[in-house]
């Protein structure tokens, strides 16, 4: 044995120690957690992207017509509004844009 644990022994060994929490609200979890990570990521390539052209934070925040705080929110994944970040994008010359996946089907949203 080398003292390590599979992801769904640990996965299991959860649900069973909070048997008041419901399939729904694991899903639930499971969904919210996937999103946080999402928007780190998101954050993470912006910031990527602004320190390639040599940017700084309060450059960028003139440029978005936010406070240098909230562009470090941005950059940190606490994001909350599409729009600011297709703004923000898009002062640095880039643009984020959507999709609708369904089965074998990816249809562009906007």
């Amino acid at each position: 044995m080398n003292g390590y644990s599979s992801w769904a022994k640990v996965k299991r060994q959860m649900r069973e120690a909070h048997p008041e929490i419901t399939d729904a609200e694991w899903e639930a979890r499971k969904q919210a957690a996937r999103t946080a990570t999402e928007a780190h990521v998101l954050g993470y390539h912006l910031r990527m992207i602004r320190e390639e052209q040599g940017r700084t934070q309060a450059q960028v925040a003139a440029a978005v017509g936010i406070s240098q705080a909230r562009v470090s929110q941005i950059e940190r994944g606490e994001i909350h509004n599409l729009e600011t970040m297709r703004t923000y994008a898009a002062a640095l010359g880039a643009r984020i844009t959507l999709s609708i996946e369904y089965g074998d089907r990816v249809i562009g949203a906007a």
